[in-house]
């Protein structure tokens, strides 16, 4: 794989999606954002409607591959992605249970082992307290029923994933809070991790007009 792959992850409400915008348009590169709208079993997935759980997570995995192909990797370029391709085994582990979490798992299985793995992480860090205050502050109709006790299991099993022995991608962490009271500077120190990890030759070539 010649192309350099970034990925940001967090929370519900962490800012992956702005920070994902800002870095991709400061570094003038390609992104690929999340897409949840067009998942015609998300409704029922936040209704806890059980026979709309796992379509709707299969609906994700799918989707995410389809934005994540392998013909997407063949250029000699940076990619940056507001999502790691493990969430969706992450989500559908806190959604499903029994055979059904069974099936998902094989099914992610053989879906990741056709998506590169990335070539550093960003991880977004907040409380489940400002992960809800942050969701019910966007305002989003399809979230209204999401709670702290969520949340808490959300940050818990993104936790354990990225402090796994098996999670050896780089990774680097910045405080949500960070990003809300000095955006640039954190920034600045994002592209300082991504030339150290040789993602970037050199901050001199970065258009650093944040």
């Amino acid at each position: 794989m010649n192309t350099k792959f970034i990925c940001i992850e967090g929370n519900l409400g962490a800012g992956k999606t702005t920070l994902a915008k800002k870095l991709s348009s400061v570094l003038e590169v390609k992104l690929i954002l999340e897409t949840f709208k067009n998942n015609p079993f998300l409704q029922g997935l936040y209704e806890n409607k059980e026979e709309n759980k796992f379509p709707a997570e299969v609906f994700f995995l799918m989707e995410r591959l389809e934005q994540l192909s392998p013909d997407l990797f063949e250029k000699n370029e940076l990619i940056i992605a507001d999502y790691l391709i493990d969430k969706t085994k992450l989500f559908a582990e806190t959604n499903l249970n029994g055979s059904e979490l069974l099936l998902f798992n094989r099914i992610f299985d053989t879906v990741k082992g056709q998506i590169p793995v990335p070539n550093a992480v960003i991880f977004i860090e907040q409380t489940p307290e400002e992960a809800l205050f942050h969701v019910q502050s966007r305002g989003r109709k399809l979230e209204t029923e999401v709670s702290l006790e969520y949340l808490t299991l959300i940050d818990k099993k993104y936790r354990t994933l990225i402090e796994s022995e098996k999670f050896t991608i780089p990774i680097y962490k910045v405080n949500a809070i960070d990003l809300r009271t000095d955006f640039n500077d954190a920034v600045n120190k994002i592209i300082d991790f991504l030339v150290k990890e040789r993602l970037l030759l050199a901050k001199s070539q970065v258009k650093l007009t944040l």
